[in-house]
């Protein structure tokens, strides 16, 4: 997706008001965040075999000198995901960015098979991610794709969280969208270990 393209599709003057646009879709009804996927789906050709935003992202959002954040290339996604992937089971990612290795494993699961044949309970994501800026990002990229399972903001290193995020696509369809849903739970077991 091209910088232009972004600019267009989320109504910013400057990619670093990406994540607070993605964060206005991913908070609006159902109804209306499907629709604004659907439009999105359109932007980009209904192509959904790599991450979008990765170009623009890598250009100007990513904090490479300070968080040492770099983006691995399609093609080596794509290679790690045929050497270690299962047909199904968790992925695992600590570091997560994007969801570009994420995007290219789901890539090569769907494309094993039937896409009816892909049900995404048995397909689960729980992923890290530490950069505020990436998070909402790689919500949206999951949720668009209809993966399931888990994305925590925070560090994978201290195993300390800002968020847990949950993704449920209730129709278990390769076609279908995720709901991201913030588990609050989560503060409340926090408040508890606390207080032990």
């Amino acid at each position: 997706m091209t910088k232009q393209a972004i600019f267009e599709f989320f109504k910013i003057g400057d990619l670093l008001d990406l994540p607070a646009a993605i964060w206005t879709i991913l908070s609006l009804p159902k109804e209306e965040r499907d629709r604004q996927y659907r439009r999105l789906l359109a932007v980009n050709g209904h192509d959904l075999s790599y991450e979008w935003f990765q170009e623009a992202y890598e250009e100007e959002l990513a904090q490479r000198k300070k968080s040492k954040q770099d983006f691995t290339p399609k093609e080596v996604a794509q290679l790690c995901s045929q050497i270690t992937g299962t047909p199904r089971g968790i992925i695992h990612e600590p570091t997560a960015g994007n969801g570009s290795m994420i995007i290219a494993d789901w890539w090569v699961r769907c494309r094993k098979g039937f896409p009816w044949e892909f049900f995404p309970s048995e397909n689960m994501v729980d992923c890290w991610e530490l950069s505020d800026r990436s998070v909402p990002i790689l919500l949206l990229n999951l949720s668009i794709r209809g993966i399931m399972g888990y994305v925590h903001h925070g560090d994978v290193l201290e195993k300390t969280e800002k968020a847990r995020y949950v993704l449920l696509n209730r129709r278990d369809d390769a076609f279908a969208f995720s709901e991201v849903i913030r588990d609050e739970n989560m503060r409340m077991r926090i408040i508890k270990d606390m207080s032990l």
